[in-house]
């Protein structure tokens, strides 16, 4: 067992270093202010909870300011040991006395408490006693009396539900000391304490996980965490921590649960062993495996807790790690030997839900037995829990049995492209495209391609020759549509938005059930890309309820809709209703585990970045989607990501970091297609914009708004128009816009085209206007900039007041978006005194870059270059180009 090797900047020095202590400010205070009162205290909660980490932390506080501190730890082992505890702190002398004298025991306890107190005179003494229930009787006697003194303040944990002598209970009984009752830490403060363990962000659902696990228990929190480090299951993917692999205990946490477990009976054990495989267990259910007399002993001793479940009582272990190390801990032999009767005996009793299905397919695998056909649905459904090392075990027994089951064999090769190995999917898909005989086998096979082959691994050309082969294949059947709907989101990437819309407009109005449901996935896109808003919303909607009407399931999610109608609500310029819709998704995904409706949402709650800003949350939601797509097979997504990735580091303040990125993206090899419209020319732009290079910059914008006319996308156009006057040149983008802007739907186009105006007219009464315009529909970061560009015209117009308010409402409006980097906000007291050649002459030298350098970038000569620079220098106030970077701080990466 070792650690994982990792090479994120954000790797923990080790797991294992103290963790730090989250949440419990107040309650530190709150203690240490009742001793320095000469108050003990007793810190009362259940196993885990937090209690000594919070006692050692007082102590610590108290230690610091100059107070003689001591402490003991009780234990099993001492409680059966009179004065137990006080050895390690009590000089033999101490125990010395006269044997079998009737007052013996008085006599030793006055001489250990004078003995005690004495050590550390004339210091008052607070003395820590960890699990003070598990002391023994004559320790707790001592303990009573010292605190009954003002000689030592007691300060003592306490685990809650334990049996404890008597004294021990007497000492808040009788108001000895003050019980403070310690909770467990709400979920953000696990969220935050797993974040500072791990030294970088973690994804939301690896983030419930953990707290669903633990319920509140820190101690055992921090063995899970140190268990899934170790075995590498909890991993760091570029960046953002995630689950990814089976749960396996260390022996560290296996010890910590065993203890908390305790001793069992043969029988006890059988019965949690049961639970541990099969839980929830009715009690009826538990009467035919067990004894219910076990039961009511388990649950005297806090082990399995019941509740209602339908109509009958159920029970459950009482805490989740419990039935996970008890899995792992079981022999093989007698795991088998479990299973078999749990399946013999519950198999066919019952609700059948997806969950018991589930757990019956594994009782089988493990203990033998079972039907294909049970075992073949349970692998479907475990494929959509997104186990599928676990879906193909289940799916090479049923071929075991079953070799020529099509369903088995098309299910395997979804998985074999699902975990990554796209050479082995694409040779059994190819084998079953040989041997489909019905019509219905034709046509599974062939989608079956189209999504792994073409659509996730963006091989497009290869793609349609499979659409076009199944479609002569199936022509006159009622599947045919099923095919041009995906061949639809193939033309889309080939072609354009305008050329999906043209193959969907029909299918939209005269396709049903399953290839209705799928020609509003491109037709929802590529409408709202064309600037059909409504339209777009109406398909959105339209496929959505279709798909929740369907009889069978299909291998898309009803949420892809709900991810078009986002799309088009963003278009349109509603950007808190995308967010809204957004949000509500990805939170209903990490509730039900659904990584795939995770990835998505993280993905389109990120690409708003250009117009929301937002960039650090930008980058922890891809780097979540591009984790979860890679463990997908998902090539082709990934590379969607990586280019909204790229913008988000540059607004981050990491222009570098963005230029990788595209670089990376350059060198792939990956087929350039229209999937997301211009997007990923314009981020180019903006990553060049932001690294300097202006003229690389608008080059790209250029590019983008007239390929977005050629290919359909007008609103991918009209914002590259706007991204070019919004970095220096309205004037072009004002000549750009004009044709593309009256076809698009929308608040969103109207304020672009303002905006655009405002620049190209130095307006500043119309700038404001447009700020509160982008304030109101949500696109803060447009805002900021509008407000941002009225400063310096009303500055030059000699009206003070309204520029500093504008300043300020920029400042503001930039704050509730994470501060992103654009030349608008960080460059308008520089930059608008500068020419468009001096600004880009003075970003290239202020990013490191010699006048040869620049000359040769701008096809200029040096002397010019060196009178920009002089010209920059007497307008800005400076004595030359090292001052340059202080003053364009933000654009002094080098490339």
């Amino acid at each position: 067992m070792g650690f994982m090797t990792t090479t994120s900047k954000n790797a923990p020095r080790s797991i294992t270093d103290p963790w730090p202590l989250i949440g419990r400010a107040a309650e530190v205070e709150d203690v240490c202010a009742r001793i320095r009162s000469n108050r003990s205290v007793l810190l009362a909660g259940p196993a885990g909870v937090g209690k000594s980490r919070l006692a050692g932390e007082v102590l610590d506080e108290l230690a610091r300011e100059g107070v003689q501190t001591v402490r003991i730890s009780a234990t099993t082992a001492s409680s059966n040991i009179p004065l137990g505890v006080f050895a390690p702190i009590l000089p033999t002398t101490a125990w010395a006395g006269k044997s079998g004298a009737v007052n013996d025991r008085a006599d030793l306890l006055s001489r250990c408490a004078t003995t005690l107190v004495e050590q550390y005179q004339p210091a008052r003494l607070v003395l820590l006693v960890d699990d003070i229930h598990l002391v023994d009787d004559m320790s707790a006697t001592l303990l009573y009396q010292l605190a009954d003194t003002d000689r030592v303040t007691i300060l003592a944990t306490y685990r809650t539900k334990e049996t404890s002598p008597e004294h021990v209970v007497g000492l808040w009984k009788n108001e000895l000391v003050d019980r403070l009752d310690v909770e467990g830490l709400d979920t953000g403060h696990i969220h935050e304490m797993i974040r500072r363990a791990l030294g970088g962000p973690v994804d939301d659902a690896t983030m419930a996980y953990l707290a669903g696990k633990v319920q509140g228990n820190m101690l055992f929190l921090r063995e899970l965490v140190i268990s899934l480090y170790e075995r590498g299951t909890l991993r760091d993917d570029n960046g953002i921590w995630r689950l990814q692999g089976e749960f396996e205990a260390t022996d560290r946490l296996v010890e910590l649960v065993t203890s908390r477990i305790g001793v069992l009976t043969p029988d006890e054990h059988t019965l949690m062993a049961y639970l541990a495989f099969g839980e929830p267990l009715t009690l009826s259910e538990i009467e035919r495996l067990s004894t219910l007399e076990c039961t009511h002993q388990l649950e005297q001793k806090g082990l399995v807790v019941t509740e209602m479940g339908g109509s009958d009582i159920q029970l459950r272990t009482a805490h989740p790690l419990y039935s996970e190390v008890l899995r792992g801990s079981l022999p093989l032999l007698r795991s088998r030997e479990l299973v078999r009767r749990l399946a013999d005996t519950l198999e066919h009793g019952g609700p059948q839900t997806d969950q018991r299905l589930m757990r019956t397919a594994e009782w089988r695998l493990l203990g033998g037995g079972g039907d294909p056909h049970t075992m073949l649905a349970a692998a479907h459904v475990t494929r959509w829990h997104y186990d599928f090392g676990l879906a193909e075990r289940m799916v090479s027994a049923v071929l075991n049995e079953e070799p020529t089951n099509f369903d088995a064999r098309i299910l395997r090769a979804q998985l074999a492209g699902l975990r990554g190995n796209t050479r082995e999917s694409a040779r059994l898909l190819s084998s079953l495209a040989d041997s489909a005989r019905t019509a219905d086998e034709v046509l599974r096979v062939a989608v079956a391609r189209l999504d792994h082959r073409a659509i996730y691994a963006g091989t497009v050309e290869e793609g349609l020759g499979v659409a076009y082969e199944a479609e002569r294949a199936l022509a006159g059947t009622p599947y045919v549509n099923d095919i041009a709907a995906r061949r639809a989101a193939l033309i889309l990437g080939k072609e354009g938005p305008a050329g999906a819309v043209a193959v969907t407009e029909g299918l939209l109005s005269e396709a049903t059930g399953s290839a209705l449901v799928w020609a509003c996935m491109p037709g929802a896109y590529s409408l709202a890309r064309t600037g059909r808003i409504d339209e777009a919303l109406d398909a959105a909607a339209l496929g959505h309820r279709v798909q929740l009407e369907l009889d069978e399931p299909m291998d898309w999610y009803p949420c892809m809709h709900r991810f078009y109608e986002a799309e088009a609500h963003t278009h349109a310029g509603r950007f808190d209703r995308a967010e809204e819709i957004s949000r509500t998704e990805y939170r209903a995904a990490v509730d039900h585990q659904a990584i795939e409706a995770q990835a998505l949402f993280c993905w389109q709650r990120a690409k708003t970045v250009t117009e929301c800003g937002n960039p650090h949350r930008a980058i922890r939601l891809l780097l979540t989607a591009i984790s979860i797509y890679r463990q997908l097979g998902r090539p082709q997504f990934v590379h969607f990501c990586n280019y909204y990735l790229a913008v988000a580091q540059a607004m981050a303040g990491a222009p570098l970091e963005g230029r990788k990125y595209l670089a990376d993206l350059d060198s792939s090899g990956f087929p350039s297609t229209w999937f997301m419209g211009v997007d990923p020319i314009h981020s180019s732009g903006w990553v060049n914009a932001l690294s300097g290079d202006l003229r690389r910059a608008h080059a790209d914008f250029e590019r983008a708004v007239a390929e977005g006319g050629r290919i359909g996308d007008l609103v991918g156009a009209i914002a590259a128009a706007h991204s070019l006057a919004r970095t220096g040149a309205p004037r072009r983008a004002r000549e750009l816009c004009t044709s593309l802007a009256r076809a698009i739907e929308g608040e969103l186009v109207v304020a672009r085209v303002a905006h655009i105006h405002a620049l190209d007219s130095a307006d500043p009464e119309e700038l404001g206007e447009v700020s509160e315009r982008f304030e109101r529909m949500g696109a803060t970061l447009l805002a900021a900039e509008a407000a941002s560009d009225a400063a310096p015209i009303w500055q030059e117009r000699g009206d003070r007041r309204r520029a500093t308010a504008c300043r300020l409402r920029a400042n503001v409006l930039a704050g509730k978006c994470e501060n992103p980097v654009t030349l608008s906000l960080s460059g308008a007291d520089w930059s608008s005194k500068l020419t468009a050649a001096e600004k880009e002459t003075a970003l290239l030298a202020a990013s490191g870059r010699s006048n040869k350098v620049i000359a040769t970038q701008l096809s200029i000569s040096i002397r010019t270059v060196e009178n920009r620079l002089q010209g920059v220098y007497v307008k800005l106030g400076i004595h030359g180009r090292h001052e340059l970077p202080g003053v364009v701080s933000e654009y002094t990466e080098t490339n």
